[in-house]
């Protein structure tokens, strides 16, 4: 149950970062500013060119020393 609880919750919360990051580097993108245009695109080129395999390794590597181990999750019903 706390595996389920803890998946939901880092699911929302991606779902909700990715949406209002993918927003704001769209709407950069299409910004009249040359500076902000062309950092949004080369954010966009960079994530594109990237393997996702890769991508999905650099991030499991970065939360796995950044979030708590199984033993200290959350555990709503103590």
């Amino acid at each position: 149950m706390v595996g389920v609880l803890n998946t939901l919750l880092v699911s929302f919360i991606g779902v909700v970062l990715t949406v209002i990051l993918g927003t704001f580097i769209g709407i950069a993108r299409l910004s009249t500013n040359w500076l902000v245009s062309r950092l949004a695109a080369v954010y966009i080129e960079v994530f594109q060119d990237i393997p996702v395999l890769l991508q999905l390794f650099f991030w499991y590597a970065f939360f796995y020393e950044v979030l708590p181990g199984p033993r200290q999750a959350l555990n709503p019903l103590s």
